[in-house]
């Protein structure tokens, strides 16, 4: 069996335009579609757990079967004892294997090899694949030599925008439970931070980019994160991750989930933030679990690619979302019309022509208005215009404010629990959180509403919800964050506060905007303090990279999030690149601050990565694990 072959040529032209703008859509679906046309014929394609969601979400079964792809399956499933369906034999296919370069993979191939299904095999790891591994397989092979190549595709996160990646990671909880952080060194926390550090290393390979490390100095975990990507990417393999020169340096901006803990607990009224909130997006799939939408219809796809009104308006407000929606229903309504009218061979021949795009349409028509039908019944079940309404403003450093007040408003919420419409329990556990975090230091009232929540039957009902609530500021309390999302710690969000209050709200429900806007300006314009984010790398390292970065701030940036990011959050990266690039540039790296007294600061385009993506629901179930194993927070 032949050593790897790190890359191939088959996507070199199409990655070469998506690599320019750090497109990982497009790098990751290069990827894939040259491992599968690297054979001609009909192929099977073997996945494991994750790469099965990687591979899912960028490609249909449809797409697939147009590169040649006809039976797909899960190498676990393909080598389970007693499984006919999985085990059966394909001698008319060949094998094409894109997993991770695991050892439990690596011994399902070997029990493949052994005895192989199928006509050859073509195997595609998604990381680097260690000496040990390949000399594994290749004695599993010697004996049918059934191995056409191996070769590394980096292709080891899952790409869910152009600017959105996530390293899904089994345990990601760890890195939010206050229980879990109290007691670090777990053997399994040292396997998230080691499945994260495989991620973004596979991100930097697949991006042909070493970055510059920087890191939230009061986060164990993003500095474990950081201490071990140097070590990989620096130190270990410092030939593989040398690229030579890239302009300037990227970033990679390693934060902790804990810096910004309100924008997970928020309602969203943004349409793709909305749905993930309310209905839940399994890799670009959601579930509609309601009676108003027939069962054929409850399972529907979000792909920007595919669904035009998706990629129009998945950053577009409910009210928006619902104008638009009632627009392309009164327009499909009048081509539906005109669809009926046939009556002679001129009007059959323009059906025929135009009745894919007319069922196309209708497709797309339909699983809008049945997703816009599942938001409402949540919105109206739940009273969650009123419920947005106290976040906004506690969410709102601009917001003006008492602590008095804001308890009295909760209180009576909470007296009310008991009365014929009560908000659900994690709603009002919600408000308590915010609450606790804008008014930390009014210890008595937090605690008075907790109480509250207890009296409600809370811990009873739910043990997991209430240990959440009564949590957060174990978490993310003020002395545990790096910046200060309230009031005036810096003069960073002494300006924002100011912004807000003096260009007013056009909705009160959407008025809040995450940290991480804030603290992408700071480090672009080179104002991101070097004591809360320093730097990883020897003393030299650090003093050339601040100094490098201050003359000329970087035009690219990565930023990951230990414990996840959130899809308003990303919708607040794809708005400052969009400014990025109409600001002149895309990336070429400006001279910044130091391009003069008032020069402009140069673009820099921005990737935003997390440990999963999260909802509220996810955040509390974070927040409350190990509380009770039967938490349920629908």
């Amino acid at each position: 069996m032949a050593a790897p072959v790190r890359g191939g040529n088959a996507m070199e032209k199409e990655r070469s335009a998506a690599l320019a703008s750090m497109d990982v859509v497009k790098i990751v679906r290069a990827y894939i579609a040259a491992a599968v046309d690297e054979q001609a014929g009909y192929k099977a394609l073997l996945l494991d757990r994750e790469t099965m969601r990687i591979v899912s979400t960028l490609f249909g079964r449809s797409e697939l079967a147009d590169h040649g792809v006809v039976h797909i399956e899960r190498l676990d499933g393909g080598a389970a004892p007693g499984d006919a369906a999985a085990a059966r034999e394909h001698v008319e296919l060949k094998g094409v294997v894109l997993v991770r370069p695991t050892r439990e993979n690596v011994t399902l191939l070997k029990r493949e090899l052994r005895q192989p299904r199928f006509q050859s095999y073509h195997l595609f790891f998604t990381h680097l694949v260690p000496q040990m591994y390949l000399q594994d397989m290749a004695e599993a092979d010697a004996a049918k030599e059934l191995v056409q190549g191996v070769q590394e595709y980096y292709a080891d996160f899952m790409a869910l925008d152009t600017h959105h990646f996530v390293v899904p990671v089994a345990g990601a909880e760890l890195l939010i439970n206050p229980r879990a952080i109290a007691t670090t060194g777990t053997a399994t926390e040292y396997e998230v931070i080691d499945r994260l550090v495989q991620g973004l290393s596979g991100l930097f390979l697949a991006l042909r980019r070493r970055p510059v490390i920087r890191y939230q100095q009061n986060s164990e975990s993003a500095r474990r994160l950081a201490e071990s990507l140097y070590s990989l990417t620096y130190k270990q393999q410092v030939g593989v991750f040398d690229f030579g020169s890239h302009r300037t340096s990227p970033v990679v901006l390693l934060l902790d989930r804990r810096d910004d803990p309100i924008t997970p607990l928020l309602t969203q009224w943004t349409y793709q933030a909305m749905i993930h909130e309310l209905l839940g997006i399994r890799d670009g799939t959601v579930l509609l679990d309601t009676a108003k939408v027939p069962e054929e219809y409850r399972e529907v796809v979000l792909e920007a690619a595919s669904d035009e009104f998706f990629a129009r308006h998945r950053y577009s407000n409910y009210g928006e979302v619902g104008l638009a929606v009632k627009e392309a229903v009164e327009k499909f309504s009048a081509t539906s019309a005109q669809h009926r009218q046939v009556t002679s061979l001129e009007d059959m021949r323009r059906f025929v022509m135009e009745h894919s795009d007319f069922s196309r349409a209708q497709g797309v028509v339909t699983k809008h208005v049945n997703v816009m039908s599942a938001l409402s019944e949540r919105v109206l079940a739940r009273r969650l215009m009123d419920v947005s309404s106290i976040e906004q403003d506690l969410a709102n450093p601009a917001a003006t404010l008492s602590a008095a007040s804001s308890y009295d408003t909760l209180a009576d919420l909470l007296r009310a629990q008991q009365g014929t419409r009560p908000l659900a329990d994690k709603d009002a556990a919600r408000l308590v959180m915010l609450y606790a975090l804008r008014f930390e230091a009014e210890a008595q009232r937090v605690r008075s509403l907790l109480d509250m929540l207890e009296g409600c039957g809370l811990r009873q009902r739910n043990p997991g919800l209430m240990a959440a609530a009564e949590g957060i500021l174990r978490y993310a309390g003020a002395e545990k964050r790096a910046g200060d999302l309230y009031s005036g710690g810096n003069i960073l969000l002494k300006a924002r506060n100011l912004v807000k209050g003096l260009q007013g709200v056009d909705n009160v429900y959407t008025q809040h905007s995450p940290l991480l806007a804030e603290t992408l300006g700071a480090l672009r314009d080179g104002s991101l303090g070097t004591q809360p984010y320093p730097y990883m790398g020897t003393t030299d390292e650090q003093m050339a990279w601040a100094a490098a970065f201050k003359a000329r701030p970087p035009s690219e940036a990565i930023v990951f999030i230990a414990g996840g990011s959130t899809y308003e959050e990303a919708k607040a990266v794809a708005e400052w690149n969009a400014k990025q690039g109409s600001s002149g540039g895309g990336g070429g790296g400006g001279a910044g601050q130091a391009g003069g007294l008032g020069a402009p600061p140069a673009p820099m385009r921005v990737l935003l990565g997390g440990s999963g993506i999260l909802n509220t629901d996810a955040m509390l179930a974070a927040l409350g694990a190990g509380a009770s194993s039967g938490a349920d927070l629908r």
